[in-house]
């Protein structure tokens, strides 16, 4: 290959690459540092579940509590009532009421009992949950701080690899480059592609001879008469 418009458009496209990847990489960067956030956020409200749901059963124990200690008020009044009357009838009934809270009392100490031991096992899973969510939160600081120093070496490479853009579009000629970018424009990842066994390089549909006899002699630049990408005889 000697033609040098040619030979400075691959070197063109070489550093346009690299521009576009380490620009992407860049951009993809607080997407990046968003995810490491809202996953932390995520296990952080799980957590924070954890804790609400023991502070429920809790609350709802302390409940069952009060109301055990009205219940057993309640049978104070009954017995002291019972001391009172002198009516067989009132006697029995009192005794009734008794009773009747006395089982309300059993069911309530057995479900206090149970809200008791599930509370034990909340606070469990909240201390388990707690040491969990300590590491997430040491490997989302990692990890972030680890996006922002790569972001600010991408954002130093970048800086550097435009620079070297620059100096390789003022090596070809402008009407080749006006060229050349309205063909990247158009088809997004490569404008200037080789021949491989007589078909281009970028959409692989096969060449006319004269096509290739074009891009071998390297006179002029050669557009493939299918995709229209510029193609370059690479030797076969």
């Amino acid at each position: 290959m000697s033609n040098q418009i040619i030979e400075a458009l691959l070197v063109l496209q070489e550093r346009d690459t690299r521009v576009a990847a380490l620009s992407a990489e860049l951009e993809d960067i607080p997407a990046r540092i968003a995810e490491v956030e809202a996953e932390l956020a995520a296990k952080t409200e799980r957590f924070e579940g954890l804790k609400n749901k023991a502070r429920l059963t809790e609350s709802e124990r302390k409940k069952i509590d009060l109301d055990v200690q009205s219940k057993e008020a309640a049978i104070s009044r009954y017995k002291a009532q019972q001391q009172q009357t002198r009516k067989n009838e009132e006697y029995a009934a009192l005794n009734h009421e008794i009773e009747h809270t006395q089982k309300e009392i059993s069911d309530l100490e057995d479900k206090e009992l149970e809200l008791m031991e599930a509370y034990d096992r909340g606070l469990a899973l909240v201390a388990e949950g707690q040491k969990e969510l300590l590491k997430a939160q040491e490997k989302a600081k990692q990890k972030k701080a680890e996006l922002e120093k790569r972001s600010a070496a991408l954002a130093a490479e970048l800086v550097t690899a435009k620079e070297q853009q620059a100096t390789a579009q003022a090596a070809v000629d402008e009407d080749a480059v006006a060229r050349y970018r309205r063909i990247l424009k158009s088809k997004g990842d490569s404008a200037i592609v080789p021949i491989r066994s007589g078909a281009c390089g970028g959409c692989h549909m096969k060449l006319t001879s004269q096509t290739v006899l074009s891009a071998r002699g390297a006179e002029a630049l050669t557009a493939c008469e299918n995709c229209g990408r510029l193609v370059y005889w690479a030797g076969e």
